[in-house]
């Protein structure tokens, strides 16, 4: 029986792990474009964009709702507790040089009222609107700009977790091959063909090679923890790469990457400065309608009732009403040179908007360049590092045959690895360079 029980608790035990290990270790793989649109879909940075556009389209209606009509209703209620008293001639009495005290109103006053505004003409109002609009458009424009610089994080991040798990598995290779030359090294020094020294030297090697997988291990889960953190997604989540770093290059025509004409007008950032110019030019004009009349009209309907008790739900009871219709004209006559300091100001502003235009032009020509000359660079030195790469490790290949046989030394061998080693993590980062320079040039070319 105390085995028995002891079975289940075991057997309960198990469950309840596998039930926690089933909830806390979620897993997820993503390629490329689905991290890509997954950050799209929950990156924080972008849903603060979405919310400014939801911002900017209510504050259209807020700008609209001005100019229409405003209407409005009012109700008052007033309990004199102690009537003023005030002294007149004594005219009704016939002795007018005589003062009497006279009490005039109700002690209970009540009065409704419901006012209509309506908005004829106003400049202000029809440039206030236009600008609205605009600044909705800006607000979109950021929103692609965000989503953009995003993609461009994630691409980023998601080549570095690539690059480390590369230099982790060619550290790992390494040490493998250089720990079965220890072994045959050893076992040859145990029969006296080799010196300790040999042997030694690879002890070195192997814990050196082991140092830098376990710093190479923590560095991959440091820039996986930056792409989830750019993705949006919880960092507990276990994130899979579904792409590699040759499968990705395997799928771009490198030649034709820099090869495209550059339009300008397809880059957000320009898209944006040309928005401001926009609404600058906009904020200029509304200032310049300061000079214009406003026109507005007015309706009112009153209620008014005073009773000695309060009976105001009497239907018996009497209500007196009053209308009340009226324009409103408002015309600008003098503002002692201040309305014409406000427009140079705003005429200044423009011009600075238009003179950053130009900066950015130029910066955005500028950079075209730079990348395309960078791609180029980079490019060269892919393929140049890739030579170099099959070059070492054939190197390398006929040193070991040469130390099995002892036509080579210790040192060779080992000088003939870390020449491989430093060909491969050469290679790995000329191919992170070249994906990094065709993500600047793809976002400078809005192809992200």
């Amino acid at each position: 029986m105390n085995i028995l029980k002891i079975g289940i608790i075991v057997f309960l035990f198990c469950c309840c792990n596998l039930f926690s290990l089933a909830e806390g270790d979620e897993k997820r793989t993503f390629s490329l474009e689905e991290a890509q649109n997954f950050a799209i879909e929950n990156n924080l940075n972008i849903k603060n964009a979405e919310a400014d556009v939801r911002i900017a389209r209510k504050k259209i209606w807020e700008i609209t709702a001005f100019g229409l009509p405003q209407v409005n209703g009012s109700v008052n209620y007033t309990d004199n507790l102690s009537l003023a008293t005030v002294l007149i001639p004594n005219f009704f009495g016939g002795n007018p040089d005589e003062m009497v005290e006279v009490q005039f109103g109700t002690q209970h006053n009540a009065s409704a009222s419901l006012t209509a505004d309506q908005l004829i003409f106003s400049g202000s109002y029809i440039v206030g609107l236009m600008a609205a609009k605009v600044y909705k458009q800006i607000s979109q424009q950021n929103l692609e700009k965000t989503e953009i610089d995003i993609k461009e994080l994630v691409t980023r991040n998601y080549y570095l977790v690539l690059l480390t798990e590369e230099t982790k598995k060619i550290l790992i290779k390494n040490y493998q091959n250089t720990q079965k030359t220890y072994l045959e090294t050893r076992a040859m020094f145990e029969q006296g063909f080799v010196e300790e020294t040999d042997v030694d030297q690879l002890k070195v090697t192997l814990t050196t090679l082991d140092n830098s997988i376990n710093s190479m291990e923590r560095q991959a889960k440091l820039s996986r923890n930056m792409l989830k953190f750019q993705m949006g997604l919880d960092l507990g989540v276990h994130v899979s790469l579904s792409d590699s770093l040759y499968g990705i290059l395997e799928k771009i025509n490198l030649q034709l990457i820099a090869a495209n004409d550059f339009n300008i007008d397809n880059n957000i950032d320009y898209n944006i400065i040309e928005t401001q110019v926009e609404l600058a030019s906009l904020d200029l004009k509304r200032q310049k309608t300061e000079y214009l009349p406003n026109l507005s009209v007015m309706y009112s309907n009153n209620w008014n009732a005073m009773r000695d008790k309060f009976s105001f739900f009497d239907t018996d009871e009497k209500w007196y009403r009053s209308e009340m219709l009226g324009f409103t004209l408002n015309v600008p006559v003098f503002s002692s040179g201040s309305k014409r300091s406000k427009i140079s100001q705003k005429r200044i502003e423009l011009e600075k908007v238009i003179e950053n235009q130009k900066l950015v032009r130029q910066s955005l020509e500028m950079e075209n360049q730079q990348a395309r000359f960078d791609y180029n660079t980079a490019l060269e030195k892919y393929m140049s590092e890739n030579e170099n790469v099959k070059l070492a490790g054939r190197i390398l290949e006929k040193t070991r045959i040469k130390y099995k046989n002892g036509m080579a030394s210790s040192f060779e061998l080992i000088q003939a690895n870390n020449q491989y080693l430093q060909t491969e993590s050469n290679l790995t980062s000329a191919m992170i360079e070249l994906l990094n320079v065709k993500t600047r040039l793809d976002k400078i070319m809005n192809r992200l």
